[in-house]
């Protein structure tokens, strides 16, 4: 039961923590869009700007994710880690690809990246109790 409630936990996490990310993202978005209009020289980094500011965001939200779930789990941490990543990653690509869409390299990328980062934070969660 405690893997389950691991599992859920830090999923749970990730997913409402990505959602106030992508609104908070949006928000910026539009400024950005509207600093944009006066200053030229952004307008040439605006495709840049949701891998230099959003994929850093959403890794550490999948970092505390793997934290969180390490924290309750305590045993068996890298695989409740894993689990995590791969649902919520799927998940989110699931969601994102939409019918009879293909992933895109950088999707498999960010996936790949989501899935390591959350094992990361189950990883730092180890190293830190066995520490103490």
């Amino acid at each position: 039961m405690k893997s389950v409630l691991a599992i859920v936990a830090g999923s749970v996490f990730i997913v409402v923590a990505s959602l106030f990310m992508q609104l908070a993202y949006v928000l910026l978005a539009v400024e950005y869009n509207s600093l944009a209009k006066s200053f030229a020289v952004l307008n040439d980094i605006r495709g840049l700007f949701r891998y230099l500011v959003g994929i850093p965001v959403f890794m550490l939200i999948m970092f505390f994710g793997g934290v969180i779930t390490a924290d309750i789990a305590r045993s068996r941490v890298l695989l409740h880690c894993l689990v995590v990543g791969l649902v919520t990653a799927a998940g989110m690509m699931w969601l994102a690809l939409g019918d009879r869409e293909l992933i895109t390299l950088s999707g498999m990328i960010v996936s790949l990246l989501a899935i390591v980062t959350t094992m990361a934070g189950g990883f730092y969660w180890v190293r830190n109790i066995s520490e103490e």
